[in-house]
C-alpha cells in the first residue's frame, strides 16, 4: 500500500507530528521499493513493488497499473528528458523500458544487464545529446548505459500530449466511479420486476459486436490523431 501523510507542528512543543494518513492506495502484493514523482508533472507519481508497477495522480486512483509480472520489480526511475518514458529494474537482472507514447499495456523493450537483481537505477543528463543510466545490481557492480536517441529525444508536444493522456485517464476513472456509485445495490429495497429481454439471434449479436468494435476503432484513431501518431485523413479499417 502507498500511504500519504502530512506533518503538522505541535502548538505546545513546536515539534513536527505526523497526522493521520490523507489517503492510502493498495496497489502492490509486496513491499514498495520505489515511490517517484515525475520530473515533468508534480502530481504524477510512480510506485513499484512486488510484481507490479502503478502510475497514479496524487490523491486519486491509479492511472496505469501493469499486469502481474513473472518476476519481482526491484528498482525504477523516470526519464529526465521524456515525460512518457520510465525504466524498471527486475529481480532477474533485466530492465524494462516503458514508453507510454508507444504503448501503455506492456514495456516497449527489455534488456538484460546482469545475472543478479537490479537494485538501483539513476539517470544522468550529460548534455542535450547524451543521457546516461547508472545501473546497480545485487553483486555490487555498477553498469553505465547510454540511452539511445529514440528514448531521450521527446517528440513534438510530448509534454502536452502526456498531460492530456493523464487527464483523460483520470476523467475515465471518475466516470466509472460515479457510475458504480449511482448503480442501485442488490438489497436496496423492493423494485418493479424486471422484464426479461428477448434473446438475440446470431445475426443480431454479430451486428451488435461489429458496431461495438467499429466504435472502438474510431476512438483509437481519434486518440492516435491527438497524439500526432496518425493523420486525420487516414481511413479506418472498419469491420463490415
Amino acid at each position: 500500500a502507498v500511504v500519504s501523510t502530512q506533518s503538522t507542528g505541535d502548538p505546545e512543543s513546536g515539534k513536527l507530528v505526523s497526522s493521520k494518513p490523507v489517503y492510502a492506495i493498495s496497489s502492490h502484493a509486496g513491499p514498495v521499493h520505489c515511490l517517484l514523482r515525475s520530473p515533468f508533472y508534480p502530481t504524477i507519481l510512480m510506485s513499484v513493488g512486488g510484481w507490479s508497477l502503478s502510475v497514479w495522480r496524487e490523491g486519486e486512483s491509479e492511472i496505469l497499473q501493469c499486469s502481474r509480472s513473472p518476476v519481482k520489480f526491484t528498482a525504477a526511475c523516470w526519464s529526465p528528458t521524456r515525460p512518457g518514458v520510465f525504466f524498471i529494474g527486475r529481480e532477474d537482472g533485466n530492465i524494462d523500458v516503458w514508453d507510454l507514447m508507444d504503448r501503455s499495456h506492456e514495456p516497449s523493450m527489455s534488456q538484460n544487464i546482469s545475472s543478479s537483481a537490479i537494485t538501483s537505477l539513476v539517470p544522468y543528463r550529460v548534455s542535450t545529446k547524451q543521457v546516461l543510466l547508472g545501473v546497480g545490481d545485487d553483486f555490487g557492480t555498477l553498469h553505465i548505459l547510454e540511452v539511445p536517441w529514440s528514448l531521450r529525444q521527446p517528440s513534438a508536444n510530448e509534454v502536452a500530449n502526456m498531460s492530456a493522456y493523464f487527464d483523460r485517464e483520470c476523467s475515465r476513472i471518475d466516470y466509472y466511479k460515479e457510475r458504480e456509485a449511482n448503480r442501485p445495490s442488490a438489497g436496496a429495497g423492493p423494485s418493479e420486476p424486471a422484464i426479461p429481454l428477448p434473446l438475440e439471434t446470431d445475426e443480431e449479436e454479430e451486428e451488435r459486436l461489429k458496431k461495438s468494435f467499429n466504435s472502438y476503432l474510431n476512438m483509437e484513431k481519434d486518440f492516435l490523431v491527438k497524439l500526432g501518431l496518425k493523420r486525420d485523413d487516414e481511413p479506418v479499417a472498419l469491420v463490415h
